[in-house]
């Protein structure tokens, strides 16, 4: 790499620049809810587009927004744990509270395993306003979009919420959507290889129980709710308990709700449970050398639908976009797959990898890698990523960022994907 590349890179590279804090996570209890941070509005001003360039074509995928808890059981379960002392009289006056403030939230969450919330709805209303707003001439009436996503249904509800802003914006867009198993083999590929790697009986797996299981032991949380320690030996599951309030107090967020639990845990206990939670997620959908590749490989199908589908654009002098929608499991992977800036950063040490890497930025609701294409009359084709609507670097050399010649960028993800 030449020093000058060297040198602008790290001038330009500002969005995941240096090492996360502890003090930094916690300065918004929220983040500490990783995959369940709810998307961040971009406040960055983009950097204008070079001269006489303008852009025709993006290349996007999402995940997901906002969402329930998977099972019901993430809320009834817990519920009746306490629901249970509570007969029992074995809550303690803060317990009480919390039980009145779990039966509120179970009337509206009853049923909605993992399905989209209305703060989901809106955040990809407004990712889409955004990208419209932001490249009207990738959007004129000639314009071809075309949206694809998982077979599950809250992918295939964002998609209809994206795409129908696009439409509001623009109602002669030519739009298509789907979503069948026929894209599965792209927008959520799993090699065998790496489900095997992520099976409870593999060799990181029991490091990862013991940091987690130290994280949830907390008998301060325990006897904030029971008043009754032989009740809680007997009927009690503590980790178990603190886990689930975790997830709750984590997923309040993506509601449209004053409720939060936040106030059952101390700072400290939120973070050593985040920190757990984090390292799971960065070993089986990020960076991480225990996989060595397996996992970030997985995006090796997405990457050349990618490619295939830019070469069309630019080689049949079409405008419009390519939307795909899918899981944090999947984009994760593409971050460090493609080595976007500072997605791709490796940490053996398990309490050390929020320091390099963090689910909050890679894959918070509705998270979205957006390759935006410009062109001049010359047909000389840029493109500039963007992570969550913010401008972000990758390892090719440019003289102009965040702007890259296509070409490199092409030469690149080439290389990439033939390589592994």
């Amino acid at each position: 790499m030449k020093k000058s590349f060297s040198i602008l890179l790290l001038a330009a590279s500002f969005f995941y620049q240096g090492q996360t804090t502890k003090e930094e996570i916690l300065s918004n209890l929220n983040q500490t809810g990783g995959v369940y941070y709810a998307y961040p509005t971009p406040t960055k001003k983009l950097t204008a587009v070079p001269s006489e360039y303008q852009p025709f074509y993006i290349s996007h995928y999402g995940r997901h927004g906002s969402r329930w808890l998977i099972n019901d059981k993430d809320f009834s379960g817990v519920m009746d744990i306490l629901k249970k002392a509570n007969e029992n009289n074995t809550l303690t006056e803060t317990g009480k509270l919390a039980l009145q403030r779990l039966e509120k939230i179970w009337k509206i969450a009853e049923g909605h395993n993992g399905d989209l919330t209305e703060l989901g709805a809106i955040q990809h209303k407004q990712i889409s306003q955004r990208m419209f707003k932001n490249n009207l001439q990738a959007f004129g009436n000639n314009a071809i979009v075309t949206a694809k996503s998982t077979v599950v249904p809250r992918c295939i509800i964002s998609m209809a919420y994206f795409t129908n802003e696009l439409t509001a914006n623009n109602p002669k867009l030519n739009i298509s959507i789907e979503s069948s198993d026929k894209y599965m083999k792209y927008l959520n590929h799993h090699t065998k290889e790496s489900i095997d790697f992520k099976s409870q009986d593999n060799f990181w797996q029991e490091e990862k129980r013991k940091m987690k299981q130290d994280a949830l032991r907390s008998d301060r949380f325990i006897k904030n709710l029971f008043n009754n320690e032989d009740y809680v030996y007997k009927n009690v599951n503590p980790e178990k308990v603190v886990e689930s309030f975790y997830w709750i107090a984590s997923d309040m967020q993506n509601l449209e709700t004053d409720i939060s639990f936040y106030d059952l845990f101390t700072k400290d206990e939120l973070f050593n449970i985040y920190q757990a939670i984090n390292y799971q997620f960065y070993v089986n959908d990020a960076a991480s050398p225990l996989s060595k590749g397996l996992v970030k490989d997985n995006a090796i199908p997405l990457v050349k639908n990618i490619l295939e589908e830019a070469e069309d654009y630019i080689k049949n002098n079409k405008s419009g976009a390519s939307l795909r929608f899918g899981h944090d499991g999947n984009i994760a992977p593409l971050l460090a797959f493609m080595r976007v800036e500072g997605m791709d950063k490796e940490e053996i040490n398990p309490r050390k990898v929020y320091k390099v890497w963090n689910t909050f930025q890679a894959a918070p609701m509705a998270a979205n890698l957006q390759m935006i294409f410009y062109k001049n009359k010359k047909s000389d084709v840029l493109v500039k990523f963007l992570l969550n609507e913010n401008e972000v670097s990758i390892p090719v050399e440019t003289k102009s960022f965040p702007y890259y010649q296509w070409n490199d960028v092409k030469t690149y993800l080439e290389k990439i994907t033939k390589s592994n």
